[in-house]
């Protein structure tokens, strides 16, 4: 698929087309036919929108999730788990901010095929496993309350999600340094010892 002449076509004319008219206008057909290919040629090779967002932002999403990992890497740093949690959600409100839409398409997409949860894509485990590590470095260096690290950090990943994101912003006139806030109070401050 890496070498397929029309991957490439089809990656850019969704993404002409998701700039200009937004990903809901956005049909399965004007895709094939802005790319200059057929349906069939077009769904041998993603099944639905979710699937070219995707790959739009596999190289985006690799780098950021590399970022993550980093982070967790610095266990023995002087600087302290709780700290660098709250580093790491402001990241994934910054990647959110720029990416919600496609974000959200993907979610939408993945859990519209009969999957439990988008918890379930590789994206949303991998940044999961990231923010366990970090809660529970912070728990071994006391610094937070007791909690169970890997149901914290899928609380927190339901909250970093694109549809809140979107929801705060859209219903609520929220800015991102005002959800930032949200969430900062309730996954740092709230789980700070006092």
């Amino acid at each position: 698929m890496a070498n397929d002449p029309y991957i490439q076509k089809i990656l850019e004319a969704a993404g002409q087309l998701f700039t200009e008219n937004g990903l809901d206008a956005v049909s399965m057909y004007s895709i094939a036919k802005k790319a200059g290919i057929g349906q069939g040629s077009l769904y041998r090779r993603f099944s639905d929108k979710g699937e070219i967002s995707s790959a739009l932002l596999l190289d985006s999403t690799e780098r950021f999730l590399r970022l993550m990992e980093q982070e967790v890497q610095q266990s023995g740093s002087e600087i302290p788990a709780l700290e660098r949690l709250q580093n790491s959600i402001e990241r994934v409100i910054d990647f959110i901010a720029q990416h919600a839409e496609l974000l959200q398409l993907i979610k939408s997409e993945f859990t519209g095929k009969k999957q439990l949860t988008h918890f379930e894509h590789p994206f949303f485990q991998r940044l999961s496993a990231v923010l366990a590590e970090l809660i529970q470095q912070a728990s071994d260096r006391n610094e937070i309350i007791s909690v169970n690290p890997k149901f914290a950090a899928t609380a927190l990943i339901s909250v970093l999600s694109p549809d809140l994101y979107l929801y705060q912003q859209k219903v609520h006139g929220d800015s991102k340094e005002q959800i930032v806030k949200g969430i900062i109070t309730l996954f740092v401050t709230g789980l700070r010892k006092s």
